[in-house]
């Protein structure tokens, strides 16, 4: 009798069963339909290595078409699609009103903003979304504003957001969220893309110091934070002055956001890994001192006179990466300094 093997070995048959080879195995067995359907149906997951005749994305469709999802969507408790962005809308089609017991979403390239917030509305907010992991962004409206006023509905239970670009969303979004996910563990939304056209899209300082975050337990924050004004920035830059590029403010002001940025992630004392900046350094051919325009400037200088010795207590921290950014951590003072408060991490500073 199926019941009477252990836990294990029952998990470990559903999980060689698809959905729609799963609904022909039921035609002989009923007792397997309601032995096995919450097991099946608990992961939704595209397989690249499906070898049939017929793709993954195919056969789960023909079961998709006669119900099967809508039937069984109620057990659902992740879905990760990594198809064509098609797919994933007519998944949507097919797919329940609701899925009351989803609390992870995992999405490769699905293009339109408005398809990542239908499955977010979709997640219950009584079991409510843990996870919302995408990758291979293919532009900046991938996550608009829909998107980000239906996660913000989840911010009381979500605990991983990974995106792979920035999202269209305004910095004030950004810290509504930091403000009001107490349960949040990983944010990380700079990907692995930039578009300079688009570098205006950034946590504004000063939104950061506007509230507090809830999101104390963090274990991994990346994220670009800008708008600071940065006065001890006077050299020449490309050959032009300093104040082409640098924002322009005082000194007071400076050192006021600065604090209040470094206070934030003080707080933050389970950081295991702090990632500043932007993905990757806009490249221009081979001109390096050409894509001296596109570094950041506005960013916190991370140094001890701004006020980088309220990061002390982050004695957790096993990686701090700056990229692209014009920060003074290498010079020999903050290096001595990280050495003695940071003394797990090894600092990658990409300029």
């Amino acid at each position: 009798c199926l019941a009477s093997l252990p836990e294990e070995l029952q998990e470990m048959i559903a999980t060689y069963l698809t959905q729609h080879d799963f609904a022909l195995c039921a035609r002989v067995c009923q007792a397997w339909q309601r032995f096995f359907t919450p097991l099946v149906w608990r992961h939704v997951e595209t397989n690249p290595n499906f070898m049939r005749k017929l793709s993954w994305d195919d056969t789960f469709l023909q079961s998709a078409r006669s119900g099967a999802l809508k039937t069984h969507g109620q057990w659902i408790q992740s879905i990760c699609l990594g198809c064509y962005p098609d797919f994933i809308q007519k998944f949507l089609l097919y797919s329940p009103a609701t899925f009351p017991r989803l609390t992870s979403l995992t999405f490769c390239n699905p293009e339109r903003d408005d398809v990542i917030e239908d499955f977010i509305s979709r997640a219950s907010r009584g079991s409510g979304l843990k996870r919302l992991d995408i990758v291979g962004f293919s532009g900046f409206a991938d996550f608009g504003g829909g998107a980000t006023d239906a996660l913000l509905l989840h911010a009381s239970t979500l605990e991983v957001l990974r995106l792979d670009m920035v999202p269209a969303a305004s910095s004030k979004d950004i810290q509504q969220l930091l403000s009001s996910a107490p349960k949040l563990r990983e944010f990380d939304i700079i990907g692995h893309e930039r578009d300079t056209d688009n570098d205006e899209i950034f946590l504004d300082a000063r939104d950061v110091v506007s509230s507090d975050w809830v999101c104390t337990g963090l274990e991994v924050f990346a994220c670009r934070i800008g708008g600071i004004p940065r006065p001890d920035i006077t050299r020449q830059i490309d050959g032009e002055p300093a104040s082409k590029y640098v924002k322009s403010g005082t000194l007071q002001e400076s050192i006021d956001l600065h604090r209040g940025v470094y206070a934030q992630l003080g707080r933050l004392t389970r950081l295991r890994e702090l990632t500043l900046g932007v993905s990757i350094k806009a490249t221009w051919g081979y001109n390096s001192r050409t894509n001296e325009r596109f570094r950041l400037y506005d960013c916190p200088a991370m140094s001890l006179a701004s006020g980088m010795d309220m990061l002390k207590e982050l004695r957790q921290l096993e990686s701090v990466r700056l990229r692209d950014m014009e920060v003074s951590i290498m010079d020999d003072e903050e290096r001595a300094w990280s050495k003695e408060h940071w003394p797990k991490v090894e600092v990658e500073w990409d300029r």
